[in-house]
This record gives C-alpha cells, structure tokens and sequence, in this order.
C-alpha cells in the first residue's frame, strides 16, 4: 500500500503493471513496471521514474527499487 500510495501521486503514471518485491535480508528489493502516455519523451518518462526510485529507496524497508518504464 505505501508504494502504490506514493505512485498515486504521479498524474503521469497511467498504470501499475507488475509489482514485485523480494527480501534483502531485512530489506526488500523493488521492481516495478509502469506506464505513461506514449506521446510522452524518453527522457520525460525517465525523469519520473528516478525521481519515484529515489523516493522509494528512501523508504526505510527498501534497499533497492528497479522502476521499468511501458508507454501505451
């Protein structure tokens, strides 16, 4: 629910596709694919997704978190 909260606050992020999590010892990798306007650059659609890594790997229990982005 925190992960799919702070992607809530993303108007750009059209969808969640796949969420994955794995332990790290008593951390957790992330791996998550999303999806953008496919009108939207490259670069553009980048940006959001390493400004959500780093939010993400900010979380206390995430050591890693991978961000796949999908235009549609």
């Amino acid at each position: 629910d925190t992960i799919l909260n702070l992607v809530r606050n993303y108007k750009e992020i059209k969808n969640v596709e796949s969420l994955y999590s794995t332990p790290s010892g008593y951390k957790y990798i992330i791996i998550l694919t999303i999806s953008v306007d496919g009108n939207m650059s490259t670069f553009d659609s980048h940006q959001i997704a390493d400004k959500l890594e780093k939010e993400l790997n900010s979380l206390d229990s995430v050591y890693l978190s991978i961000i796949h982005v999908n235009p549609i």
